[in-house]
């Protein structure tokens, strides 16, 4: 996601997880929730689904349209780039991306649906508990992970509070709000936090912003009580851990 302009703002050091190899998840990648498998895990610990974020978009696909990387801010600055970026101008028989279905990669709770605000346009968080993910990312009882998709061309098709499963359509690929970004794109971040958390607004970087919206964008992006890591590590473990 490209913002502009860029105003750093003070905030608590964003603690980055070291993310090791460990037993593997019980995933099986499929495209679409209507072939969405899993595959038992040699303990009790149900297996997780995992789906691609984009329709029609394999694992392999994703890595080669990444446009915009992970690159973390310094400590106490909102800097850098919190997520990772899919876009293209032209790939087999699509013209753009724009309009690609977006996906929920986990089933879980949406935790926020943010409607055409600055910088993340329309905008869509779903929470996943931590069950099958936990070790691998180092979570504690109590924590949750948390996706977040940004850029979308039209208001999300779901709401604060709906349960999703794995593939379920989220919104379609776009640029919102306008002027914040020179092309469609999917901007994509996953980050640890307390799990349960809500967030009915969320903004800034705009004279309009209201105060909730202000102090919501803060406790997502700086706080330090959200945890960001680079979504592509996450999606390659998926790919890697599927059978």
């Amino acid at each position: 996601m490209t913002v502009s302009p860029v105003v750093p703002q003070p905030a608590t050091a964003v603690i980055m997880p070291t993310l090791v190899s460990t037993p593997t998840i019980g995933v099986y990648f499929t495209p679409t929730p209507d072939e969405a498998r899993t595959l038992p895990t040699p303990t009790s610990t149900p297996a997780l689904q995992a789906c691609s974020p984009l329709e029609d978009h394999t694992w392999s696909d994703l890595r080669e349209i990444v446009t915009n990387p992970f690159d973390p801010p310094p400590p106490g600055k909102d800097s850098g780039h919190h997520g990772v970026d899919f876009a293209y101008y032209r790939r087999g028989n699509r013209l753009s991306i724009e309009g690609v279905p977006i996906q929920s990669v986990f089933p879980g709770k949406v935790a926020a649906v943010i409607h055409n605000r600055p910088p993340y346009g329309n905008m869509v968080i779903v929470e996943t508990p931590g069950v099958g993910l936990a070790d691998f990312l180092g979570m504690v009882p109590g924590e949750s992970v948390y996706l977040l998709y940004a850029h979308m061309r039209t208001d999300p098709l779901v709401t604060l509070g709906q349960d999703v499963i794995c593939g379920e359509n989220l919104g379609e690929m776009g640029n919102t709000p306008p002027g914040w970004s020179s092309n469609p794109h999917l901007h994509l971040e996953v980050r640890i936090g307390p799990s349960g958390r809500e967030f009915s607004s969320m903004a800034y970087y705009d004279n309009s912003i209201t105060l909730e919206e202000k102090s919501n964008y803060e406790l997502w992006r700086t706080s330090g009580i959200f945890r960001m890591l680079d979504p592509m590590r996450l999606l390659e473990h998926v790919l890697s851990s599927a059978k």
